[in-house]
């Protein structure tokens, strides 16, 4: 299974920057996106009749502010997912935050993690997030299950995964808070696979401001990751950064199992 995951910055924004032909070059089989920012009935119905007539499409906008975050799950029909909206935990699921899409053994949980904000004034929020989903994960794999952890994570976990560490240090993303409670991740059993696969290797970086020519310099940014149960490692073949694919400010990443 190849599996993707995007932020979009805006569903129907991203239409106009050849999302479909994308979809179709790349034919993932399962795909993630986060900050959709539109209900469904919002899309293009040429659009949702393409897309539904190749996956099962999770849409979970926001319920509490219009426009705002929200994400979605594609999974490919043959490969009969079941997806469940939300975490069960109503302040995090009134925003769409996250879906879990659960086949056999394996959950697949991705979506939109909490932004700390200008002036940190959702950094308990976004802690409270962290705690409650490691809970989940820690959970599942107690009950012997297989999970894949994905999404706009909104943190880089170590100095090597954003250019400017140092500038840095306690703003929103990398506050020692939120690095605190990455691990909370990959102490419920998780692997950074890219990075344990690319260890000491810098400039691998999913997200760059549109200030600045950020980009085109690679003053980035890794703060979207798939992480993946132990048990699952071994069975991750390729993981990879795609930041040559334009259309958000974030990047598609993917990885192979």
């Amino acid at each position: 299974m190849r599996l993707y995951s995007w932020n979009v910055n805006g569903f129907r924004a991203v239409l106009k920057q050849g999302f479909m032909d994308w979809l179709e070059k790349t034919d993932p089989d399962v795909l993630s996106l986060q900050e959709i920012r539109a209900d469904w009935d919002q899309v293009d119905l040429g659009v949702r009749r393409e897309l539904e007539s190749a996956y099962d499409v999770a849409w979970f906008p926001s319920t509490s502010k219009k426009g705002y975050a929200g994400s979605a799950t594609l999974s490919k029909k043959e490969l009969g997912f079941q997806h469940t909206h939300g975490l069960g935990i109503g302040i995090f699921d009134q925003e769409g935050r996250m879906i879990i899409s659960s086949k056999g053994d394996l959950d697949f949980i991705g979506g939109y993690f909490p932004n700390a904000s200008a002036g940190l004034v959702r950094l308990g929020f976004k802690r409270q997030f962290a705690r409650d989903l490691a809970a989940i994960v820690k959970e599942r794999h107690d009950r012997g299950r297989k999970v894949i952890l994905t999404g706009d994570m909104n943190v880089a976990p170590e100095e090597i995964d954003l250019a400017r560490p140092k500038d840095n240090r306690m703003n929103p993303g990398f506050t020692d808070e939120e690095r605190e409670d990455f691990r909370l991740y990959l102490a419920a059993g998780l692997v950074d696979v890219l990075r344990e696969r690319n260890p000491g290797v810098p400039g691998l970086y999913t997200w760059w401001t549109a200030r600045g020519g950020a980009r085109e310099k690679n003053v980035g940014w890794r703060i979207d990751n798939f992480l993946v149960s132990k048990a699952l490692k071994d069975e991750v073949k390729d993981a990879r950064i795609h930041a040559d694919v334009l259309g958000s400010d974030h990047c598609p990443i993917s990885i192979e199992i």
